[in-house]
This record gives structure tokens, sequence and C-alpha cells, in this order.
């Protein structure tokens, strides 16, 4: 299986729930389909670089799945039966884009990890040293 992102942008003037569902139907179309989603980032409302449809703002999602080459033809089709999405974009992972992710993940998770906890702080040279007048 390879791994693809799609980016779909959702007409920003539906309401939160039909938003959701739009969501979640790819994802389960995705997973019904022999694909597994990896990540996805809900981006939120963004204005547009130019109006789509006489639309200013959509709402951004990305999703990493990983999935079998015949499903893309099949999902870009059902893309293009919703008239609720303005754009999307679905796009094949290279060997070094999948690389570059492994590394973000890998510095992301160290930085996720707890603090140890703070000690308190030595006496600076003010505080050390007696006030003379």
């Amino acid at each position: 299986m390879r791994t693809y992102e799609t980016v779909i942008v959702i007409d920003s003037l539906l309401k939160p729930e039909e938003i959701d569902s739009i969501i979640n139907k790819y994802e389960r179309f995705i997973s019904a389909n022999g694909g597994k989603v990896s990540s996805m980032d809900r981006w939120g409302k963004r204005r547009l670089a130019y109006e789509i449809n006489k639309r200013q703002y959509g709402f951004y999602v990305l999703i990493r799945f990983e999935g079998p080459s015949a499903m893309i033809k099949q999902l870009d089709r059902e893309y293009r039966l919703n008239e609720s999405l303005l754009r999307t974009k679905i796009i094949k992972l290279d060997d070094k884009a999948l690389k570059v992710l492994v590394q973000q993940t890998a510095a992301a998770a160290p930085a996720e990890a707890p603090a140890a906890p703070a000690t308190e702080p030595a006496a600076t040279a003010d505080e050390a040293a007696p006030a003379t007048t």
C-alpha cells in the first residue's frame, strides 16, 4: 500500500455538524475501501486566495492515509460528486517526503514529553552581594 495525502476545502457556510459529517464520510470511505487513515488535521476556516463559487472562505482538512492505488480514482469521483467541496487534491507521498514526515514526528515526540520538575534557581550576583549604602 502507498501513502497519500489529500486536502479538501469544504464550503465554510455549512453548519459545523454538516462539515463533521462530510469529513467522517470520507474517513469511512477510505477505511471501507482497503485504506487506513493515519492522521487527520483540521486546519479550520481560512480565507481563500481567490473566490471559488462566490465564496471567500473555506474549511480546510488534511487527511494522511495509506491505501491501494485503485482506490484513488474512486475517492476522486466521490469528491467530484459532492457539491459542498470547493477544491480537493490527492498527492502520493514519495520516499523523500516520507523520510521528512518521520523526522518531523520524531522531533515532535520529545517536545510532548513532560518536562523535568523545575528546581530553584541559583542566587544571582545581586542577591548574593550585601547591600551597601
